[in-house]
């Protein structure tokens, strides 16, 4: 006894049997392939078959146990109703437009067996040779999705089965009515060939209950793929699981879902025949699911059709990438030179680097390409610049912790404010103004950085800018640049800035500085001279 089958409730007994009723029976047959080449035998891909071509043949298959039963309280053997089944499939199909392609479906039942059937109402087993249900198919691209036979990419099509009442249904070969089934096809065909391939729909069919079990509509589901071997030979395997979700079912009932897994190989031959073969097995989630199942098909289609062209491509390996182009042999291959005929690094795309101001800092690592960065300079940048209105400095100034005494490392600096002032004589007063962070108070911040201007100033004067171009001035705490809350910021706020003031058409106004002092009738204190060279510069004390 399969421990997976479902549980029926069958009375067993001679005054049972005299006395039941045959029950309407169903088709059973869960195999049913579909007849174009590249189809996954029973999941269909979305790609219809090329116009006007032909595909024809058969596909033979063996099921076990199609349909059992299990006698109440699984004391006794099951009832195999149908315990064998041989089938063939006469199968054809035509593609239009290569939009499109129609099938047809002759399934004929060559011998099947089983036990009697008096457990059912009836005397005797199974008939043996008998008709199928004549099938009907159809397939429509869906518009966008449409992939050649050697293609890559997304595949979409809406597919029609139809099935008319020519079986024997007394042999569970027909389901005694018109059944339909619309269905959705979505795949995806990978550069290397492999297929995968998903097809969900509607079984429309008549509601019949059969020994307990309800038998009618279904979702029909299946998931398949390809994978070449031998691509270049056309030999490939092929997967899928397949079934259908019964829709109907009585209270307490569990629901019947018979479904099966196969495997199997195909060989797509250069004369047009296309070889399959495989098995599989059911998973005893319904009456009607087979223990054990095995098929093989030989489709053909004409030569040197279109269908036959499409398959020998697919058969032909993807072909290798060209290989890159370096026609500079910089290393920098095809699109991404934006030089391709001159030698450049990569890191500037494969063109030349150039230095615009000749400072040996080239372009694209020269934070100024406008100004020579000079001997002392940093990453291209001068240790000091023009910038609009002001003199910009690489380095903020250091001083003696709580002096105005610079420090003889900011010697080279002040100089090249100098040197800066001097080359631009348009430029007529510069402000130098001094900044503190916000430690101590307001009157000792501001009397530090008056202080610590004043003597920036003077060092300017001793390398020789016009002691009239230039004007000092402390701004103690009040201007900061960043938040003092952190020493970073502190840092950013102790510095010295030089701003260059618009030219005067008259007389120079006197120093912001100068005039404060004048109206409090104080002279303006006069600092010692800070010495120029660094060997003259007082010891170093901690920075502030």
């Amino acid at each position: 006894m399969k421990p997976s089958h479902l549980f029926l409730i069958v009375a067993l007994g001679l005054s049972t049997a005299a006395t039941a009723q045959p029950d309407a029976r169903f088709n059973v047959q869960l195999f049913r392939p579909s007849g174009a080449p590249q189809d996954l035998v029973v999941v269909q891909q979305a790609r219809p078959l090329s116009h006007l071509s032909v595909s024809a043949g058969p596909y033979l298959s063996y099921s076990l146990n199609p349909l059992s039963l299990i006698p109440e309280g699984g004391d006794l053997s099951k009832i195999n109703l149908v315990g064998n089944r041989l089938q063939l499939d006469v199968m054809a199909t035509v593609g239009l437009f290569d939009w499109a392609e129609v099938g047809v479906d002759m399934p004929l039942i060559l011998a099947q067996g089983g036990a009697n059937l008096e457990v059912i109402g009836t005397e005797g087993s199974v008939e043996s040779f008998v008709l199928g249900d004549l099938r009907l198919t159809g397939k429509v691209a869906i518009p966008g999705l449409r992939r050649p036979a050697e293609g890559k990419g997304w595949g979409g099509a809406v597919t029609l089965n139809v099935s008319f009442p020519t079986g024997a249904q007394d042999a569970f070969a027909g389901d005694g009515e018109l059944t339909w089934a619309p269905g959705l096809v979505l795949d995806y065909r990978f550069e290397n060939g492999i297929l995968l391939a998903l097809n969900g729909g509607f079984w429309k069919r008549p509601d019949r209950v059969f020994s307990g079990v309800s038998v009618g509509d279904m979702m029909p589901f299946g998931v398949g793929a390809e994978v070449p071997i031998l691509r270049g030979s056309g030999v490939t395997a092929v997967g899928m699981v397949h079934g259908a979700v019964g829709l109907q079912k009585q209270p307490d009932e569990p629901r019947q879902v018979p479904a099966e897994a196969l495997f199997g190989l195909r060989w797509y031959s250069s004369t047009g025949l296309t070889f399959t073969f495989g098995g599989g097995m059911g998973c005893g989630c319904s009456i009607a699911s087979p223990s054990l199942s095995f098929f093989t098909s030989i489709l053909w289609i004409p030569a040197k059709t279109r269908e036959w062209e499409a398959l020998e491509r697919f058969k032909e390996p993807p072909e290798p990438p060209p290989p890159p182009i370096d026609p500079d042999g910089d290393g920098v291959i095809g699109e991404s030179d934006a030089c391709p005929d001159v030698a450049g690094p990569v890191a500037n795309m494969g063109c030349p680097d150039t230095d615009k101001d000749g400072d040996g800092v080239v372009d694209r690592l020269d934070r100024c390409p406008d100004q020579p960065a000079g001997s002392r300079g940093k990453d291209g940048c001068p240790l000091a610049r023009r910038d609009g209105n002001r003199i910009v400095i690489l380095e903020q100034l250091n001083f003696a912790t709580d002096q105005d005494i610079i420090l003889s490392e900011s010697f080279p600096i002040l100089e090249e404010v100098a040197r800066v002032m001097n080359e631009n004589t348009e430029a007529d007063r510069v402000h130098v103004e001094g900044h503190t962070d916000s430690r101590a108070s307001d009157a000792y911040n501001l009397d530090l950085s008056r202080r610590r201007a004043a003597s920036v100033m003077r060092f300017l004067v001793e390398s020789g800018v016009a002691a009239e171009r230039l004007c000092s001035q402390g701004f103690g705490r009040s201007r900061p640049l960043a938040d003092n809350a952190t020493e970073e910021g502190m840092a950013l706020n102790r510095r010295v800035d030089f701003t260059i003031q618009p030219p005067s058409d008259g007389p120079r106004p006197p120093c912001p500085e100068d005039a404060e002092d004048k109206k409090r009738k104080r002279p303006t204190k006069k600092a010692p001279a800070t010495p120029k060279a660094k060997s003259k510069a007082p010891a170093a004390a901690p920075k502030p």
